[in-house]
């Protein structure tokens, strides 16, 4: 497939992709995204390549490029702001009854990605009778670049949320979580987030363990009473 098949939209978007890599021409970065997609480049067969396969193939073609620059190329390849799920509205609001949580994601289904690579957070109030998706956080590469300390910047980008679930975080990672009141819980990779959803609806809706009772602000005494109401 030649370059000149591109439409200007997507051929724009692969230059700009190269240019985030360093030391990447176009031609050179076009032989590497034809390695991953076979004959058919097009928006289409970039929405399905995984961060994996491209950083391999960025690698079978010698170009070396820390895990940030490779986040965002291959953002600007899939046009991930195009696919930025919008928010629910009106929202749900805080209550001893709900919580706010984030989960990382580099899709709106599933939970994909490890913390510090994931390209976004969702973030939702969920009560045991309701569910809301309040907000979508992309990362912000050049924000994280001029960060100290990247698992900071991502950490305060969900600090009004008290739980995270993620599909893989290191443990350094989750200690500085953690110091933000944010209660790291592992999940599958793939997990289908309305099944994370669902499963902790039922936990609200019955009594909740000591860990989340506490992060959805329910005192000690709340808490009794709480179980003994359930």
């Amino acid at each position: 497939m030649s370059q000149s098949t591109l439409t200007r939209e997507l051929a724009l978007r692969i230059g700009l992709a190269a240019r985030a890599l360093p030391d990447t021409p176009p031609k050179l970065f076009i032989s590497v995204l034809r390695a991953c997609t076979g004959p058919v480049l097009n928006d289409k067969s970039l929405a399905e390549l995984g961060e994996t396969q491209f950083r391999q193939a960025l690698n079978n073609f010698g170009i070396a490029a820390d895990a940030d620059s490779i986040c965002e190329s291959l953002n600007i390849l899939q046009n991930a702001e195009a696919k930025r799920p919008e928010a629910d509205s009106p929202l749900l609001p805080e209550t001893a009854s709900s919580i706010r949580i984030a989960i990382g994601s580099d899709d709106p289904q599933t939970v994909s990605g490890h913390f510090g690579s994931c390209r976004q957070f969702l973030v939702y109030q969920i009560a045991a009778d309701d569910a809301r998706l309040i907000d979508v956080r992309s990362i912000d590469s050049e924000a994280q670049r001029q960060h100290d300390d990247k698992n900071v910047y991502r950490a305060e980008l969900i600090a009004d949320c008290r739980v995270l679930y993620i599909a893989s975080i290191g443990g350094p990672a989750a200690a500085k979580i953690i110091k933000y009141g944010i209660h790291p819980v592992k999940a599958d990779q793939g997990e289908a987030i309305t099944q994370i959803i669902k499963q902790l609806q039922i936990v609200l809706a019955h009594a909740p363990p000591p860990w989340l009772a506490k992060s959805m602000g329910i005192q000690p005494v709340q808490r009794i009473c709480f179980e003994q109401e359930s």
